[in-house]
């Protein structure tokens, strides 16, 4: 089956055909690095994360970049505020980005550019579209000139005749914008803010232009795949094509958009009203989520629906997770902590039923990373596992590995699970009654032990006895 993605810009799936044999160049956009990070920021890093590792899988070799916005407006304005240098800022916050995405498993990102990095050679890239007639010099920068790009609008569905003027566009067109969608590619410094020389004065670079520069230095004028947020469509992306194929080549072939945070069904960004409750906010901050319900907890919830539909956080949507989470690292027990190996779960013979699995998650995968589809066939393979057949030990390996290749399943995920205060009141009280169990079987009360291990049964509990006692395993709630 050849994978399909669904491409934002033909608003259609397509076979997937790399612009290199054998290789893929995924562009993500990344954050700008002034404050916490709420789980939002998360989100693109985990999703393309796992389209990155099945694109390994499958036998591609990934670059994978991922950008750092390290100079802008809301950097500057964070400095003033506080009156702390920007660099500090940016470098504080950029290490709290890069601990987040080590604890949720990212580990396919190859590039993290930063902005700053990048600068010299923006300006020559601004120079060039100068040159070529596709951007003008104002009086407070450099803009592009969104008149002389053929299609402008397209990735977001927008006629540039349907923008229309307000008093905001016409100030700009007063002020020397030649159109009021016109953008800037270069801004002039103002007092007190960062700056780098150039041929047009000392300024900054523009939000657009960092993406389109770091894109073409990390993977070529014309790349596979550019993902980001379903917010960044417009103006942010639409941008970068305009500037990208102006400069030359096509830019990225296919562009992927992963929807947005929603609690109990409306979307959260940090313009919502309600963030500025600090209780309310807290719930979305990425540090508080991943403490309080650990990475692999995270991960899975944030892969259990389709990329391109919202995720739901909502406290009981996650304790849902952790509780699906948890059951799949008991009965994983010491296969979940066998390192990592060649993983070739996708090519090696297996039980009739198990491969029924194996094929569907792969198939699911396929066709446009449909990771939800993907795990509801561990689910399936979880199911064999517990009902003890001659198919159980591979049906257990083959969902460790499959879980693997999309991020799940890690050594040390179980160690690292933060438990609530239920999970470790259950397994006090757990570890009590195997212990009056293990006596009555020592006392040779078989029937008394039996009682013990039946009840449990009922409750949603089963004991498994071993050569060291026993385990337990919770079923159902």
């Amino acid at each position: 089956m050849a994978l399909r993605v669904y491409n934002t810009l033909t608003r259609s799936k397509q076979d997937f055909v790399p612009v290199s044999p054998g290789k893929v160049g995924i562009y993500l956009c990344g954050p700008t690095v002034y404050s916490d990070c709420h789980i939002g920021h998360l989100m693109g890093p985990v999703l393309f994360d796992a389209v990155a590792r099945w694109f390994a899988a499958r036998g591609f070799a990934v670059r994978f970049v991922n950008n750092i916005t390290d100079i802008d407006d809301k950097i500057i304005d964070r400095a003033r505020a506080s009156g702390e240098d920007w660099t500090l800022i940016t470098e504080r916050y950029l290490a709290q980005y890069l601990g987040l995405l080590q604890r949720l498993h990212v580990t396919s990102i190859t590039d993290h550019p930063r902005c700053t990095n990048y600068v010299r050679l923006m300006i020559v890239y601004i120079a060039d579209l100068v040159e070529k007639g596709r951007a003008y010099v104002a009086s407070d920068g450099v803009y592009f000139d969104v008149r002389q790009q053929p299609g402008y609008g397209k990735l977001s569905n927008r006629k540039l005749d349907d923008m229309t003027a307000d008093a905001e566009k016409d100030a700009k067109v007063a002020g020397g914008l030649r159109h009021p969608a016109d953008f800037a590619l270069w801004k002039l410094v103002k007092p007190g803010e960062p700056s780098w020389p150039s041929q047009w004065g000392s300024g900054r670079p523009g939000w657009h232009i960092e993406c389109s520069v770091m894109s073409l230095h990390t993977l070529g004028e014309t790349f596979d795949i550019h993902a980001g947020g379903e917010e960044l469509k417009f103006p942010h992306h639409e941008n970068e094509i305009a500037q990208g194929e102006a400069h030359g080549g096509e830019y990225a072939r296919c562009w992927m958009h992963n929807n947005l945070v929603q609690f109990q069904g409306a979307k959260v960004s940090k313009s919502d009203p309600r963030m500025r409750d600090a209780a309310f906010a807290g719930q979305f901050k990425a540090l508080n989520v991943v403490d309080t319900h650990g990475g692999a907890a995270v991960r899975l919830l944030l892969l259990s629906g389709h990329y391109r539909r919202p995720v739901d956080f909502a406290p009981e949507v996650i304790a849902a997770v952790k509780t699906s989470l948890a059951k799949l690292h008991r009965l994983l027990g010491a296969a979940l902590d066998a390192p990592v190996t060649t993983n070739d779960v996708l090519t090696r013979p297996l039980p009739e039923a198990v491969a029924r699995h194996r094929d569907a998650f792969a198939a699911a995968m396929d066709d446009d990373f449909n990771t939800a589809a993907a795990i509801a066939e561990l689910h399936g393979l979880a199911a064999i596992a517990r009902a003890g057949s001659a198919d159980a030990e591979a049906a257990l390996l083959a969902l460790r590995d499959l879980g693997r290749i999309i991020g799940l399943f890690q050594p040390g995920d179980a160690a690292a699970a933060p438990a609530g205060a239920d999970d470790a009141t259950l397994a006090k009280v757990m570890a009590l009654v195997l212990e009056l169990r293990q006596r009555a079987r020592a006392n040779r009360d078989f029937a008394q032990s039996d009682l013990i291990r039946d009840r449990l049964k009922d409750a949603g509990i089963t004991v498994k006895d071993n050569k060291d006692g026993a385990a337990w395993e919770l079923v159902r709630f």
